[in-house]
């Protein structure tokens, strides 16, 4: 698996779904999404295992702090079609449930105790775009639309999705550097220092800097 493929593969499903406004979480709290949260110490032990599950496959070393957001982009959209998902009284149909029966597959060869979160993190996007789908039907019936296109029901899903921040909050500690772009969940550099030298700022960098990741510490890299 590439570096590149680790990183935007599901961040291209993410980033058509995921679309939030961001704060700044309490003290020990990674992300506030809605009546949910998620805890500092649920981004490290996910980010660890998921690190575990895939770095053997990397073609070449990803800052651990790449692995990271990905992890709260990830979770973040988790907890986000989770409630929506109860608010309309769905459940994930077979669509996905035929890719977490993949993802399974492959958890099998690794260490027991990293499947559950590798599953739970690689079928996200399918998740998302599963419960997506389901409310964009439900939305079109209500409105009156017969026989509507794949098209117009996923825009529908995703208008709920998009509305959904707006009324129910998610707020995403500045640490991860991540912020709402144009109602995209992305990387940004919320530093309060500048950095100078040019180590420094490859770890600013929007895309992993494999050459940067290789003078990391074992424990700040992934692969």
């Amino acid at each position: 698996m590439s570096t590149t493929r680790l990183m935007t593969a599901a961040t291209i499903s993410v980033a058509g779904l995921l679309l939030t406004g961001c704060g700044s979480a309490a003290p020990g709290i990674a992300a506030k999404i809605g009546d949910e949260t998620l805890t500092v110490r649920d981004i490290d032990t996910a980010t660890s295992h998921y690190c575990t599950s895939v770095g053997d496959q990397l073609e070449s070393p990803v800052p651990m702090s790449f692995v990271r957001q990905y992890v709260v982009q990830l979770l973040t959209l988790r907890s986000q079609a989770d409630q929506v998902a109860e608010d309309y009284g769905v459940t994930a149909g077979s669509t996905y449930e035929n890719d977490v029966a993949q993802r399974q597959g492959t958890a099998g060869t690794m260490p027991e105790e990293v499947r559950e979160d590798y599953i739970t993190l690689t079928s996200t996007p399918a998740y998302a775009q599963d419960i997506v789908d389901q409310v964009g039907a439900i939305v079109l019936d209500d409105q009156g639309i017969a026989d509507p296109t794949t098209d117009q029901v996923t825009q529908a899903g995703l208008d709920v999705f998009n509305q959904w921040p707006d009324a129910n909050g998610i707020d995403i500690d500045p640490r991860y550097g991540l912020t709402n772009v144009d109602g995209v969940l992305k990387p940004v550099d919320t530093n309060t220092s500048v950095a100078v030298g040019d180590t420094a700022k490859s770890g600013l960098a929007d895309t992993p800097d494999p050459e940067f990741a290789k003078t990391l510490p074992t424990t700040h890299r992934c692969g």
